[in-house]
């Protein structure tokens, strides 16, 4: 729902003296996943040129050769300094399987979707967060409490990343570059971030959501000691799955049809299902090997065969409605911040597929609010 307008201007501070910015170069190279060996031979530079320019800036004259072999529009060079997030700011999802320079590319790109998300801050007024703090809460009462702050009873959530955007959590998807890393999540500026990977299923994603909702809940505080991630799982299984309504629907000893029917009703993966099973009772250790065999036979372990459809956001749905609205579209964001198409469809769940050319970019247009319905699905 688009109300509250007020004028917006797409003006943009750049960098006006002879070089380019050393750490937006830096934080090109690492969104790329290039080290610095590489960049240098790509450019025909030493290292040591190179470590130039990522400390005092590159000449001015470079800027288009830089900008085609870092693949971003060259504004992005010449804007204001900026560098990747640090390491103690991200909770990663499964770290210990991504490479260092994966995890580097990630925290750079995440660095990248902030500022994204400051673009669309700045020029429309979206939900005030909403995210209790549940530092020291049990997971299962953690859960039961955001449920209860969130108005959600015990039955199964809706869309999860538009019910996280009507509570003030900022989502986005992870560009190209950066999807080994599965998700991850940090507070910045007092705003609650989630970025999530699109080449797991939809199931996964909506569980890694839910998991990264627990890690801003539970570990604000930066407590991510050895029980974190057992204890965002934990949250993540409790939110989506709650004991009370799975006692409620399961029978004693479930086969893999009402299984199935459970996974659909609650649009979880069959696997966390026959675990939540497991872990109320309903299925005896016995009974859950069998059942996680069969699934693991019928493609469940490694897919969602007939799964839900993913979630998209309703903010960048309504920011895309609003800019084509007031002629413009997603090419005024790629002048003003240096983002190319292809990173915009990267951090906006593929909602941005085109570039579309716009109007005067110097001309004012109104600036609408968002308002978000509270469990829109």
């Amino acid at each position: 729902m688009l109300a509250g307008m007020m004028t917006m201007s797409s003006s943009t501070s750049m960098r006006s003296d002879t070089h380019l910015s050393p750490s937006r170069i830096k934080l090109a190279r690492e969104r790329r996943g290039m080290s610095k060996v590489v960049l240098a031979g790509a450019l025909g530079v030493t290292t040591r040129a190179l470590q130039a320019y990522e400390t005092d800036g590159a000449p001015r004259a470079r800027l288009l050769e830089l900008a085609w072999v870092l693949d971003v529009v060259p504004t992005f060079l010449q804007r204001p300094e900026r560098s990747a997030l640090d390491e103690d700011q991200v909770s990663f999802r499964a770290r210990r399987r991504a490479t260092a320079y994966q995890r580097t590319a990630a925290r750079a790109a995440g660095s990248i979707g902030i500022e994204f998300y400051g673009w669309i801050l700045g020029r429309f007024r979206l939900p005030a967060v909403n995210l209790p703090d549940l530092d020291r809460e049990p997971p299962e009462r953690a859960a039961a409490h955001l449920r209860s702050v969130w108005g959600q009873g015990t039955e199964s959530l809706p869309n999860l990343v538009q019910l996280s955007e009507a509570n003030g959590v900022k989502v986005m998807s992870l560009p190209l570059d950066a999807e080994t890393v599965d998700a991850f999540s940090l507070w910045q500026d007092g705003q609650p971030y989630v970025f999530l990977s699109t080449t797991k299923t939809a199931e996964r994603s909506r569980f890694d959501l839910a998991h990264e909702l627990g890690h801003l809940a539970m570990h604000s505080r930066g407590c991510m000691d050895g029980d974190a991630e057992r204890e965002a799982d934990a949250f993540a299984s409790a939110l989506l799955i709650p004991r009370d309504s799975l006692l409620a629907r399961a029978g004693r000893e479930p086969a893999t049809p009402q299984i199935l029917r459970l996974r659909s009703y609650y649009r979880v993966s069959a696997m966390a299902v026959t675990r939540s099973l497991h872990d109320v009772g309903r299925l005896s250790d016995w009974a859950y090997r069998q059942n996680c065999v069969s699934l693991a036979q019928m493609g469940y372990r490694s897919g969602e065969p007939g799964g839900i459809t993913r979630e998209l956001s309703r903010v960048f749905r309504l920011v895309l409605e609003s800019l084509r609205a007031n002629g413009s579209g997603p090419q005024v964001i790629s002048d003003d911040l240096g983002l190319s198409p292809r990173d915009l469809h990267g951090f906006t769940f593929g909602q941005v597929v085109m570039p579309i050319a716009g109007g005067d970019q110097g001309t004012s247009v109104d600036r609408p609010s968002l308002r978000l319905l509270r469990g829109s699905g």
